[in-house]
């Protein structure tokens, strides 16, 4: 049964197909005595017949692509169909209109509950860590869904921008609807205003009115209207900033601002997850500094958990780059200030380089309202590629600059 309608719907496709294909390689012109004909593209013709569906349907095709809109175009997936009655450009902006918000919402809806998915796997990865009794299975696994997560969300993510664009663009080809038809709505706002007046004076002459209940001037006070902005699904609480630092810089003269460090990639490979216990073989944190006179610096703390960190990684040499991969896929280029051969701290057993890296004005107005996906580290031994979990690190570093 499924094979039989799966073909069905083979052929219902084919048959659209060829059709719209037809379509555009037929033409119908008027031969020299001025009759109609229909005109093949291997130069066959033959006479317009109106009792050919085929000549009809080739003839009205032709003829809603010469006066179609930008509404027209617009309404092609959400259009009524042919038996109802027509209905009004207003009416048809408003239907689109309709639609396109609800789009909207879907796709706005659909990121949101990815991201608070992601933030309960983030913290039961925590959890994990913090339990003895844990497995590398279980971390494994959670490790796997956060990256699920993470891809589902940038693809919500371009959803959303890709609806919101749609949106936007409906909204601007529906001004001339809305400016040819303003005098219909200002027709039915005067109905609607001799309407309410109609019923403000039959209240008033009813023997019970609202002004008797006090209790209903209070409950209409204070309660408050559904606000999409105060909605924390949609609008996440912003990351309280802290400013370790935010004075004149000693040396320079110069105000300067730091911002706390926050961790902006872990890694650990699954073959050496199992002796690496609930720490990450290596922990990238980091940070943005700002120099009044334009300077921007974004300062990074990798720390290997190893014992022989400079024989595998050599160092961070200065003038060698580091690559950010936006989740839009554009890519930008910082260079170290700085080279670095790490310090070794015997207590923790672990290496950890320092980078310094400039930030100039044009980078700075894209990293700020950029996602991070993958970060490419050139060290002296060879680069190597870090996938980001913390996909708004530059874009939180950012607001706590301003």
């Amino acid at each position: 049964m499924q094979v039989r309608n799966f073909l069905h719907f083979l052929l219902i496709t084919f048959y659209i197909l060829a059709f719209s294909i037809m379509v555009d390689a037929q033409q119908i012109q008027h031969n020299k005595e001025g009759e109609k004909i229909v005109l093949f593209p291997d130069g066959r013709w033959e006479y317009f017949d109106n009792s050919n569906s085929s000549h009809l349907k080739l003839d009205e095709e032709i003829k809603r692509k010469q006066i179609a809109s930008p509404l027209d175009i617009l309404d092609e997936q959400t259009s009524k169909g042919g038996g109802e009655e027509e209905e009004s450009e207003e009416d048809r902006f408003e239907r689109l209109l309709n639609k396109a918000e609800d789009n909207l919402a879907l796709a706005l809806e659909r990121e949101s509950d990815i991201k608070f998915s992601k933030i309960l796997l983030e913290e039961e990865i925590d959890d994990l860590k913090n339990d003895e009794n844990s497995t590398d299975e279980q971390y494994f696994l959670l490790k796997r869904q956060l990256k699920l997560a993470s891809d589902l969300e940038k693809g919500a993510k371009k959803k959303t921008k890709k609806t919101k664009k749609e949106l936007e663009k409906l909204k601007k080809q529906g001004k001339i609807v809305q400016e040819s038809t303003s005098k219909k709505s200002k027709k039915r706002s005067s109905k609607k205003n001799r309407r309410e007046n109609i019923n403000v004076k039959e209240l008033q002459n009813s023997k019970y009115t609202y002004k008797e209940d006090g209790t209903f001037y209070l409950a209409s006070k204070n309660f408050e209207k559904y606000s999409k902005d105060d909605d924390v699904m949609h609008n996440p609480p912003r990351k309280d900033c802290n400013l370790v630092f935010d004075g004149i810089d000693e040396f320079m003269g110069k105000k300067r601002k730091d911002v706390a460090r926050d961790v902006l990639f872990t890694f650990t490979n699954d073959d050496m997850r199992r002796y690496m216990e609930a720490d990450d073989y290596i922990t990238c944190e980091g940070n943005l500094t700002q120099i009044k006179g334009g300077v921007l610096l974004l300062n990074l703390f990798i720390s290997i958990n190893t014992t022989d960190a400079q024989r595998a990684f050599g160092g961070l040499t200065k003038g060698n780059l580091l690559t950010l991969k936006m989740i839009n896929g554009e890519s930008i280029s910082l260079v170290n200030n700085q080279s670095d051969n790490g310090v070794y701290d015997p207590l923790k057993k672990q290496h950890t380089f320092i980078g310094q890296f400039r930030i100039n004005s044009g980078q700075e107005k894209t990293l700020k309202k950029s996602e991070i996906d993958v970060v490419r580290v050139i060290w002296d031994t060879g680069y190597e590629d870090y996938e980001v979990y913390n996909l708004d690190f530059l874009v939180n570093q950012f607001k706590c600059l301003n």
